[in-house]
């Protein structure tokens, strides 16, 4: 009798142990009696695909447009007083733009948000000309010219069957921008360079290609401040929107 209540104790004792175990590793045992075999319930909480750290590129095509606006001072009228000639053009900026991209994104269940920073190099311009009949001159030239850009942005997204995910993006961009007008042959000309900040919008798709690395495709758009300039009596101003359509790759960390 004493053997069957020592092999009952030994039995009971392993069983213990073993939810023991199983507890610290976030697993639920079932004990129904001696000999029983314990089955392992779903660990709780939610995938973690597309979450984490990433460091990215980007690569992609740049399509804009902005309004160009030039006035220059007049000689006097009849009554005397100054005039000024107002001229408006149109300007459609394109070229290759690409870039690297970091930050983090975090996810609850099926929904992510995130933050992240670009820093990107555009071969992007466009010139155009305007006929004018004016003392000095008869033709105005102009050229516009996006060099780089900085973003930061937040993104907001929701992860489908842990393979895809939909996402769109808010946030601020500071772009560099060179402008050059000349006015005719020989005539004088105005050079500047400025950053312009802008408000960033976007919309994109990523596939999770293996466990740490995705690819996508994404669209951003920014509209925002303006160049002007003055020199002898003329004004002009640039005021640019830019539309960015780019691969993407990520490696998720």
């Amino acid at each position: 009798m004493k053997k069957v209540y020592l092999l009952g104790f030994i039995l009971a004792a392993t069983a213990a142990s073993q939810a023991i175990a199983a507890g610290e590793g976030g697993q639920e045992v079932v004990v129904a009696a001696p000999g029983a075999v314990g089955v392992a319930a779903p660990q709780p909480g939610c995938p973690k695909a597309f979450q984490g750290f990433f460091l990215g590129a980007n690569i992609g095509y740049d399509v804009g447009t902005g309004n160009h606006k030039v006035s220059v001072d007049g000689e006097n009228g009849e009554d005397g007083e100054d005039h000024r000639n107002f001229f408006k053009s149109r300007l459609g900026p394109h070229g290759v733009d690409g870039g690297v991209d970091v930050g983090y994104r975090h996810r609850w269940c099926n929904w992510m948000a995130g933050i992240g920073f670009s820093a990107n190099w555009a071969n992007t311009k466009a010139k155009t000309h305007v006929n004018v009949d004016l003392d000095d001159f008869d033709e105005i030239k102009s050229k516009v010219r996006l060099e780089n850009s900085l973003d930061l942005y937040a993104t907001f997204g929701y992860v489908m069957r842990e393979i895809a995910m939909p996402y769109i993006k808010l946030g601020w961009e500071n772009a560099r921008w060179k402008h050059h007008i000349a006015f005719g042959e020989g005539a004088d000309s105005i050079k500047k360079k400025e950053r312009l900040n802008s408000f960033l919008w976007g919309l994109g798709v990523e596939f999770l290609a293996t466990r740490h690395t995705s690819v996508g495709f994404e669209y951003t758009g920014v509209y925002g401040e303006k160049i002007t300039k003055h020199l002898d009596g003329v004004k002009s101003s640039f005021k640019p929107q830019n539309n960015k359509f780019a691969l993407t790759f990520k490696f998720i960390y």
